[in-house]
């Protein structure tokens, strides 16, 4: 008996098969060329019929798995299994957003090769990246039927690998837009901005010490709004450009010292 999602996926693939003659024949294809897939003719635009056929093909495809497994009914499994009832189902999972990083890296992929080298390099990075956590998060949600016992064996594993490395990236990159602010703002200015800083990172951190009863969440979020200020800040000395250097004297040498214009 044919199954209901093998009627689905066969009524698909017959729809593209048709697609794929017409397709066909409004290209330049011969009377029997389409349909008898280039054996007895031309098929016309061979991209278009090739790309459309190629579809058709997996979608027969997924339909003979649906019929063989049955459309995954569970009296079916328990009858190949020899069981009296079908083995419990893998628990429910959460929607990821792995697919969404991905598609950030393969975005930054693109543009790198026609913009810059290092954005191309950004973007192998974070597939590498989506790469390994996606494996291990889709590794973690079969380990057993229980979410907590499953999203502790994830973090046992990945967290002594993603705490010294996002830590490194993330200290790496804050260094780099405090950077690019102390060589946008003026001398006597990136003092001040240095010395600013220092207060209310000092400050802060008095601040909290102080308060050891205060939650986890409140500390991650005031340390995300320091983040993405700092982030931000970066950013935009980064798009205004560093000061201007002049040096001493007309030539050039290497005993002539820098000196850097205050504006």
């Amino acid at each position: 008996m044919l199954t209901t999602g093998f009627k689905l996926w066969f009524g698909l693939c017959m729809a593209a098969v048709m697609a794929a003659v017409f397709a066909g024949y409004t290209s330049g294809g011969t009377e029997t060329g389409p349909v008898s897939v280039g054996w007895k003719g031309g098929i016309g635009n061979h991209v278009s019929y090739i790309i459309i056929l190629s579809a058709a093909a997996g979608l027969a495809l997924v339909g003979l798995i649906a019929v063989a497994f049955r459309d995954a009914d569970a009296e079916a499994q328990a009858e190949v299994l020899g069981l009296d009832e079908a083995p419990e189902a893998q628990a429910v999972v959460g929607n990821s957003l792995w697919p969404i990083f991905g598609a950030l890296g393969i975005g930054a992929l693109a543009v790198g090769l026609v913009v810059h080298p290092a954005i191309f390099v950004t973007g192998l990075c974070i597939l590498v990246a989506v790469a390994i956590e996606w494996t291990m998060t889709n590794w973690s949600e079969k380990v057993s039927g229980d979410a907590e016992a499953n999203a502790a064996a994830r973090e046992n594993l990945m967290r002594p690998i993603e705490i010294p490395v996002l830590g490194t990236i993330g200290i790496g990159v804050l260094v780099l837009a405090v950077s690019r602010v102390l060589l946008t703002a003026s001398v006597n200015g990136a003092v001040v901005v240095a010395t600013i800083a220092g207060l209310v990172v000092f400050g802060g951190a008095m601040a909290i010490s102080k308060r050891p009863e205060m939650p986890r969440r409140a500390i991650r979020s005031i340390l995300f709004v320091g983040c993405v200020a700092v982030l931000l800040a970066g950013i935009l000395s980064a798009v205004n450009g560093e000061r201007e250097f002049h040096q001493i004297g007309g030539g050039v040498s290497d005993d002539d010292a820098q000196v850097e214009t205050d504006h």
